[in-house]
């Protein structure tokens, strides 16, 4: 039979292997993560189950490795949801994490559209630049959810 990994000794390899990230504690969860079926993780590593163990192949652990650093210089081209979730959450860019990116608004301003004579809201966001026109019945549905968000994470705080 070909060697296999437990998830320990595969968190162990791969905190080996991918020395900038955390412990093995990180990899030994993000393996665990990896094996449910209600997660979709951009790089799915198979493993074998064996018993109520979990154990990993050493040459599926080291093309997660090629990947993982091909994705960290930018050598992989990601498509589809991958791709459109890594960049909506800002993920491996400047101010982008797990939980999302930074909001930076540049702008908000009343606007008229030259063609209709109708106002609207334009707003604009840095990182990534984005020029947004909300309608008025948009712009104040945005500011009531936040406004509605921030007094409940208050309340919660507190």
């Amino acid at each position: 039979m070909d060697e296999l990994y437990s998830t320990q000794a595969a968190a162990e390899f791969l905190s080996r292997a991918l020395p900038d990230e955390s412990d093995s504690a990180y990899w030994s969860s993000v393996l665990i993560n990896n094996r449910r079926t209600d997660r979709a993780p951009v790089h799915r590593i198979p493993f074998s189950r064996i018993g109520k163990g979990a154990f990993y192949a050493p040459e599926d652990l080291a093309r997660f490795v090629e990947f993982e650093k091909g994705r960290r210089v930018g050598n992989i081209k990601l498509s589809g949801p991958a791709a459109e979730a890594l960049q909506a959450f800002g993920i491996g860019e400047k101010g982008g994490s797990g939980t999302g990116r930074r909001f930076e608004v540049a702008g908000v301003t009343l606007q008229v559209d030259e063609a209709t004579g109708t106002p609207f809201v334009r707003l604009i966001t840095n990182a990534p630049l984005m020029v947004y026109r909300l309608e008025l019945h948009e712009a104040r549905a945005i500011a009531k959810a936040l406004s509605d968000a921030a007094k409940a994470g208050e309340k919660l705080a507190s």
